[in-house]
């Protein structure tokens, strides 16, 4: 009998997708503290388990489907904690036990065959391309000091460098990889169960994926 065959009553396995910078993470953390702090599994935690496809070119040209991305890695946690197992998390060594709940951060949604079997329910945190792209330069540039303070002209130069350096890095990696993110993206929040607007506050977020959740599940809250 294999790992697959062996899960029978199984915990419900929730899925958050949505574009990069869409806030995913956040959205994650705090569902999983209203829903007592079970376990999450963050697909970017995984990096060093990533099997990408090998001509990432041709694969991109080929219209980028997610199944050509494989992380047996995250298979053989998901399955362990679907089975009432604990694991050892790949971020930190921390150990993770199995819930009611099993919350997965993963941006292609149910669309990489890999794992699309073991997922009970998605829903897509869907904002505005351009507000990700945004969300994702404030990330490595000092916003507090310049919202504070209008400026960042007391900054030492090597801050400024190291700011700057970080924003051409994101630049040139996004543009590598923004066909495939654009590709992707269309397909998950097709298929997706439920469309979260992603530009209400991350409160109003987790409620209402909350109600989903209850109603789907018929367990209580």
């Amino acid at each position: 009998m294999t790992k697959e065959q062996q899960v029978v009553s199984k915990p419900c396995v929730i899925v958050i997708s949505g574009y990069v910078g869409s806030g995913k993470s956040t959205v994650v953390a705090k569902l999983s503290e209203q829903l007592g702090n079970v376990p999450t599994l963050i697909f970017d935690h995984y990096e060093k388990h990533i099997e990408w496809p090998q001509d990432m070119r041709q694969w991109i040209q080929d219209g980028a489907d997610p199944s050509g991305i494989r992380v047996p890695k995250l298979k053989e946690d998901l399955l362990s904690l679907l089975n009432g197992r604990s694991i050892k998390y790949p971020l930190g060594d921390k150990i993770v036990s199995s819930a009611d709940y099993i919350i997965l951060e993963e941006p292609s949604g149910r669309e990489r065959q890999e794992i699309r079997e073991y997922i009970d329910l998605v829903l897509y945190v869907d904002v505005p391309q351009d507000v990700c792209v945004t969300r994702l330069v404030q990330r490595v540039l000092d916003m507090e000091v310049w919202e504070e303070k209008g400026t960042f002209a007391d900054e030492s130069k090597e801050d400024l460098v190291r700011q700057l350096d970080a924003v051409a890095m994101w630049i040139t990696h996004y543009q590598k990889i923004r066909a495939m993110y654009l590709s992707g993206s269309s397909a998950v929040r097709q298929n997706a169960d439920v469309l979260i607007d992603g530009m209400k506050s991350v409160n109003e977020i987790t409620s209402e994926i909350l109600n989903t959740i209850h109603e789907k599940f018929g367990n209580p809250i």
